[in-house]
C-alpha cells in the first residue's frame, strides 16, 4: 500500500483520471509499485520526485506508451486500459514532453491539426479553415502566432503553445505537462502560466511535472510526491513547505543545497580573449585554478555557445583560447581534451551520451587510453572504474551493462560527471553547461558537491547555467552574458538576483566588471 497521507491531506470529487494501484516493472527494476494518483477537472495536479522515482513511467501509461502490470484506471469515471497514444488520445489525454513532438517542416496549423486535418466536400484537405481555426485557438490563448509559419522558425516557448493549441484543436480534457519550464526565460514562464489559468478556469484538468519547487509553489493545487517508484503523499500545495517536499522527495533532511566550501583558488587557468564566432562577438575572459565561474544569461544570450566555442563544437572565426599556456586550436574538439579540457552539453542525450551504449561504455568513453594494452580494451580495469564511480556518485542502474538510455535524466547527468572525473588525473578544466537541467533536488545538490570537490582539486570549472539561484549558490565570480557578449563580471559578494537580470536584460551601460580573483596578489 503507499505510505500514509500527512493530516490534511486534499481530498477532490468526481476525478476526470483515477489511477490506483498502479503497478510497472521492467527488467531489474520496479519502477512504480501500488501507486495511487487522481487529477479533478480545472486543478493544476503537480508531480514530485527524484530522477527515477517513477513520474515519467506513470505519465508514460497515462500515454499509452507503456501498459501497466497492475492496477486500474478511469478516465471520466470509465474503467481503461491503454495499448496506444491513440487510445489516450482518443479519450481527450494529451502529453506535452519535454521534448516537443512537433514536425518542423510543417507549418503551425498543420502541427496543430496533425493526423486530424479539416477536410473539403471534396475530400481535400481544407488549408484555409485549418489556419483559421488554428488561428483562434491561439488567440482563445491570448497568443498570437502566425499559423502559416514553419514550426521550426517559432522560439522553444512558443512551440510549447502549439502542443498546447493541438490538445485543445482535439478538445482535451486532461493535459500532462512534463517539465514546460526547463528552457523557457522568465517572461515566457509568466506567458505559459497565464495560459495554465485559462485552461483551468475552463474545467480543463493539468498534471504538471517538474522539479522546481518554487513553480509548484506559484502554479498547483496539489502534489502528489513519489520516492522509489512509491507514492509517499498527495497534499494541497498551501499545506505544504519546500522543506518538506525536498524531505519527502529524498527520505532526508536536506540542509545545505550549494555546499560551498571556501575557494582554494591558484593562478591563472584558461585565459579567453577577444573570441568571436557563432554569435558571440569579443568575449575576454579568464579562469583561475580551483575557481568556479558563473556565467549567466537569458535563453539565447549564447552561454551554451560559449562554451561549446571554447571546447572547438562551435565555429569560431577569432580569438584565441589558451589552457595552462597552451593554445586550443579552434574548431578541434580532440585537442580540447588532449590539452585538459572537458565538456558537458546542455543537451545530455543529443550531443553527451551514446544512448544506445552501456551505462560503463559511456562513462569511459573520454578514458579509454587509460584501460588500453596496445589495440586491447581491458575489460576488468574498465569495469572496476565504472563501478567504482557507480558508488561514489550514487547512479541508480541495475547493472553495468544496462544501456544508459533507461536511466533517469539524473543517473544520466552523474553518467557524464563521471566521464570527465575518470580523466581528473589530466582534467585541467571543466565546461559544465546547464548541468542541473530537468534533476531533481537531491541529485543537484550531489552535482554540486562534486563540483565544489573538483574545485578544490585544482581544476578549473566554467559553470553556465540560466537558473540564477544556482549561479548565486555555486559560483566564485559570475559573468553576465546578453546578444552574445558579456556585459557584466560580479564577485561572489556584490552579486544578486536584481544586479545579473539587469546585466542579462537591459541595454543599460555594463555594470562595473569586478576585480580578478587573483587581482590583490
Amino acid at each position: 500500500m503507499p505510505d500514509s497521507p500527512i493530516p490534511g491531506e486534499a481530498t477532490v470529487a468526481a476525478p476526470v483520471l483515477e489511477m490506483r494501484g498502479i503497478r510497472k516493472v521492467f527488467p531489474g527494476v520496479v519502477a512504480l509499485d501500488d501507486v495511487d494518483v487522481d487529477v479533478v477537472a480545472g486543478e493544476v495536479h503537480a508531480l514530485l520526485g527524484e530522477n527515477g522515482a517513477g513520474k515519467s513511467t506513470l505519465i508514460k501509461i497515462l500515454a499509452g506508451v507503456h501498459r501497466r502490470d497492475g492496477g486500474t484506471m478511469r478516465v471520466a469515471g470509465e474503467e481503461v486500459d491503454f495499448a496506444s497514444p491513440a487510445d489516450s488520445l482518443g479519450r481527450r489525454i494529451k502529453v506535452v514532453y519535454q521534448e516537443l513532438d512537433l514536425v518542423d517542416g510543417l507549418s503551425v496549423a498543420e502541427n496543430v491539426f496533425l493526423g486530424g486535418y479539416p477536410k473539403t466536400p471534396r475530400g481535400l484537405v481544407d488549408f484555409a479553415a485549418m489556419r483559421n481555426r488554428t488561428r483562434e485557438l491561439l488567440a482563445d490563448l491570448g497568443l498570437e502566432i502566425d499559423p502559416a509559419l514553419p514550426v521550426g522558425e517559432l522560439r522553444v516557448a512558443e512551440q510549447q503553445m502549439v502542443e498546447i493549441a493541438r490538445a485543445l484543436s482535439r478538445q482535451a480534457r486532461l493535459i500532462v505537462m512534463d517539465e514546460p519550464t526547463s528552457a523557457l526565460s522568465p517572461a515566457e514562464v509568466d506567458t505559459l502560466f497565464g495560459v495554465i489559468a485559462r485552461l483551468k478556469s475552463r474545467g480543463v484538468a493539468i498534471v504538471y511535472v517538474s522539479h522546481k519547487l518554487d513553480e509548484i509553489e506559484r502554479i498547483a493545487d496539489r502534489v502528489t510526491v513519489f520516492r522509489d517508484g512509491r507514492r509517499v503523499v498527495t497534499a494541497g500545495v498551501a499545506e505544504t513547505t519546500p522543506r518538506q517536499l525536498v524531505a519527502w522527495m529524498v527520505g532526508r533532511e536536506l540542509h545545505d543545497l550549494f555546499p560551498k566550501s571556501a575557494p582554494a583558488i591558484g593562478g591563472p587557468l584558461l585565459v579567453v580573449d577577444r573570441l568571436s564566432g557563432s554569435g558571440l562577438r569579443d568575449v575576454s575572459f579568464a579562469v583561475n585554478a580551483g575557481e568556479i565561474v558563473g556565467v549567466y544569461g537569458l535563453m539565447g544570450a549564447g552561454i551554451n555557445t560559449l562554451g561549446r566555442a571554447l571546447f572547438g563544437a562551435a565555429a569560431r572565426d577569432g580569438g584565441s583560447v589558451v589552457l595552462a599556456g597552451a593554445a586550443i586550436r579552434p574548431n578541434h574538439p580532440r585537442d580540447a581534451i588532449a590539452k585538459g579540457m572537458g565538456l558537458l552539453t546542455e543537451n545530455r542525450k543529443q550531443d553527451g551520451l551514446v544512448l544506445p551504449l552501456a551505462v560503463r561504455a559511456n562513462m569511459t568513453l573520454a578514458a579509454l587510453a587509460r584501460f588500453a594494452d596496445l589495440s586491447w580494451i581491458k575489460g576488468g580495469a574498465e569495469t572496476r572504474a565504472a563501478a567504482e564511480y557507480v558508488d561514489r556518485l550514487g547512479i541508480k542502474t541495475p547493472s553495468l551493462r544496462q544501456p544508459v538510455r533507461y536511466l533517469s535524466g539524473g543517473n544520466q547527468q552523474k553518467v557524464l560527471m563521471a566521464r570527465w572525473m575518470l580523466r581528473q588525473d589530466s582534467l585541467k578544466l571543466l565546461i559544465l553547461a546547464e548541468p542541473t537541467r530537468g534533476i531533481d533536488v537531491g541529485s543537484k545538490a550531489e552535482i554540486y558537491r562534486l563540483i565544489d570537490a573538483m574545485a578544490h582539486r585544482g581544476i578549473g570549472i566554467v559553470f553556465m547555467s540560466t537558473e540564477i539561484p544556482e549561479i548565486l549558490g555555486i559560483a566564485d565570480r559570475i559573468l553576465v552574458m546578453r546578444e552574445g557578449r558579456i556585459t557584466a563580471e560580479l564577485g561572489r559578494a556584490e552579486a544578486t538576483q536584481e544586479r545579473l537580470v539587469a546585466a542579462a536584460a537591459t541595454d543599460d551601460e555594463p555594470l562595473p566588471a569586478a576585480l580578478p580573483i587573483d587581482a590583490a596578489s
